[in-house]
């Protein structure tokens, strides 16, 4: 548990809430501005995790990686907001329902390029705290002492100041109080969301980060990154290498095929009775090719003891589904459909695979 459990609205050195709002301190949220290509949502919330994941200092399977809302997006692509929490942070805040829970910095207004905008705490005692939201829309929380350093590291900006006073040193632009509501363009944002976001794999524990990195590999080919080819390859170039690393660790030299390693550390590894994993996977993606960038998989899970592969798809509607489904099928699979849902513009379908060319 951190050693100071977060913060929530009200307190003496935190802006007040806005209606329908719960703070949380800013030092135990990581917020990041991230760049994507052109992708659906399903992409981006399958890809987000490997994206950011070299500008998170933990272990990813310690945070939630929460994707929030575009800062600058043209037909899908540009920057997105990007929140990271540690799991046993957001466990020590009570669930709060009606209300949403939000960094504080995030209250501030996001600056015109060149700026900061600032907000400083009116602590009676002690180093003050500053907020600071930066023109990428991220932010983050600092003290008053350590400001001049980050300041200087970002190419000494202008400051807008929405609340205390600050030293003489910075440039202070103007000046205009808080926002009285939340920024519009955060109207979902909600840091528990995260606790319903599950990702984890069905394989054995010590396999799951690389199964999962293998399928971000995999996915690639048919609908992560598929309309800019650049991108994918240095996705595939990343992901091949990071697989190398892990396999050098665990055992098996990888210094040829990648995927002819990993089926054998599968099929090697005592309990895992899943050696058919990567060609049924392989297989499936090649049967969805006609459909990249339309069809995404939102979940996969894969059951070594009978065999079965499940693939959450997502796509614009039912009828595409439905071609996902007949293109599985002539790849030879037997395949069990679950209902299909629809909604925020998404159908969404479980299919469960079994047999295929293996």
């Amino acid at each position: 548990m951190p050693d100071v459990l977060p913060r929530l609205s009200p307190a003496p050195d935190m802006p007040a809430a806005p209606p329908g709002v719960t703070l949380i301190a800013t030092e135990h949220v990581l917020l990041l501005a991230q760049a994507l290509p052109a992708m659906t949502a399903g992409q981006r919330r399958a890809a987000i995790a490997f994206a950011v994941e070299d500008r998170v200092a933990q272990p990813l399977d310690s945070v939630h990686i929460l994707l929030g809302p575009a800062l600058s997006a043209a037909a899908g692509q540009g920057d997105w907001l990007v929140a990271v929490i540690g799991r046993d942070v957001l466990a020590a805040c009570p669930r709060l329902p009606g209300s949403r829970l939000v960094p504080d910095a995030l209250l501030l207004p996001v600056p015109a390029a060149g700026q900061w905008s600032v907000w400083v705490s009116e602590r009676a005692n002690g180093d003050l705290r500053v907020l600071v939201r930066t023109p990428d829309g991220a932010g983050f929380a600092t003290t008053q002492s350590a400001l001049p350093y980050f300041h200087l590291a970002a190419g000494r900006p202008a400051l807008m100041l929405h609340g205390g006073t600050l030293e003489p040193q910075f440039t202070v632009v103007g000046t205009a109080a808080l926002p009285a509501v939340l920024d519009p363009a955060l109207r979902r944002f909600d840091l528990q969301q995260a606790r319903q976001l599950q990702h984890a794999l069905t394989l054995p524990r010590n396999l799951q980060r690389m199964a999962a990195l293998l399928a971000f590999g995999v996915l690639g080919h048919t609908a992560i990154l598929a309309t800019d080819a650049w991108a994918l390859d240095r996705a595939r170039t990343m992901v091949v290498d990071r697989l190398r690393g892990t396999l050098a660790v665990m055992g098996p030299t990888a210094a040829g095929d990648v995927d002819i390693a990993i089926a054998t550390l599968l099929a090697t590894t005592p309990g895992s009775q899943s050696p058919q994993f990567l060609p049924m996977l392989s297989q499936a993606t090649a049967a969805l090719a006609p459909l990249a960038g339309t069809v995404t998989m939102a979940d996969l899970r894969y059951d070594g003891g009978v065999g079965q592969l499940t693939l959450t798809l997502q796509a614009p509607d039912i009828a595409t589904l439905q071609q996902a489904e007949t293109g599985l099928r002539n790849a030879g699979f037997a395949l069990t459909a679950g209902a299909a849902t629809t909604g925020d513009g998404l159908a969404q379908q479980p299919l469960t695979l079994q047999g295929g060319g293996i």
